[in-house]
């Protein structure tokens, strides 16, 4: 067994300061996010970052980002979002009394845009929302929370790695949404620190698939996806992340609605409702078995709550 490195006193994903996250204690904010559960069925072990206390493994990622501006003494600070980036990054921002400016597209789920505007949060809604948040940024010298451009974006989510060794030790596969990839690309990391890599697989939707269509061409693109969290088109650290999921010996599977809805509906008859993202994962699944893949020890992340 790999000796974690594991500081009990504290709670959530500070239990890994020590190899993890170097931020002084004095800096750290927690809402309690980590520590999710983990479900098996028929097999197949579901990670329920849904359960996250602002319901998606944003958490992970914000708790870091934003705990990192704060002890640098930042008071304002800005980031785009299609919407749970937003939900997590407004609560640690109210928690460290830092003001955030939040950046949206007309296109945002209305619910999630209810609780944006419910936090203290600014919001602007606009076409474009990623360059307005730059110029932005860039015209009043306030940090970017963007996770595919911040360098501190993906060490937050290291912690799922350990969290999944500490319950299940060496896992085989690991299916989880993508959008950007800093997630995947945090998670990475994480299983590297451990000396091992699962195989990982990237699951995008037929509206959005930069980084699932090197690996899956058996799909019809549509204009839309009930995969509305997914939607990065330009992914800045794309060569990275494709380079590491081939390093991983995985790949990645693109996902349509109507395999989304089936597997939403299986999920919720086994007990978890989740969103079209978690279910899009589990889909995935279904189709590398569908193709004849042999599959060993699986992990199907489940990224956020149903809205």
């Amino acid at each position: 067994m790999i000796n974690l490195q594991e500081d009990v006193s504290q709670r959530g994903i500070w239990r890994y300061h020590r190899d993890l996250l170097p931020i002084g204690e004095e800096s750290r904010l927690s809402l309690g996010e980590g520590a999710t559960p983990t479900t098996q069925i028929d097999g197949i072990f579901f990670k329920r970052e849904d359960l996250n206390p602002n319901g998606s493994l944003k958490d992970r990622g914000m708790a870091f980002q934003v705990s990192s501006a704060y002890g640098s003494g930042e008071k304002n600070l800005v980031i785009s979002s299609s919407g749970n980036a937003a939900i997590s990054a407004s609560a640690y921002c109210r928690l460290a009394d830092i003001n955030l400016t939040v950046f949206v597209a007309e296109s945002i789920n209305q619910k999630k845009l209810a609780m944006v505007k419910n936090s203290k949060a600014k919001v602007k809604i606009g076409k474009r929302p990623v360059s307005e948040a730059i110029k932005w940024a860039k015209r009043n010298n306030f940090p970017n929370l963007r996770p595919s451009t911040d360098p501190a974006g993906s060490i937050g989510y290291q912690t799922i790695a350990y969290e999944l060794y500490r319950e299940l030790g060496r896992i085989e596969e690991l299916f989880l949404p993508v959008s950007s990839g800093t997630a995947l690309k945090g998670i990475a990391g994480g299983f590297k620190r451990l000396g091992f890599l699962p195989r990982i697989y990237a699951c995008q939707s037929t509206r959005t698939f930069s980084l699932a269509k090197n690996f899956d061409a058996d799909f019809v693109v549509s204009k839309t996806s009930l995969a509305d969290a997914l939607v990065a088109k330009i992914v800045p650290d794309r060569d990275q992340i494709l380079n590491i999921i081939r390093e991983s010996g995985g790949g990645g599977w693109v996902i349509s609605d109507e395999e989304i809805v089936k597997a939403g509906d299986w999920l919720e008859k086994n007990g978890i409702l989740t969103s079209a993202e978690g279910a899009l994962a589990l889909a995935a699944v279904w189709k590398a078995k569908a193709k004849e893949q042999k599959l060993g020890k699986t992990v199907c992340l489940l990224t956020g709550k149903k809205y």
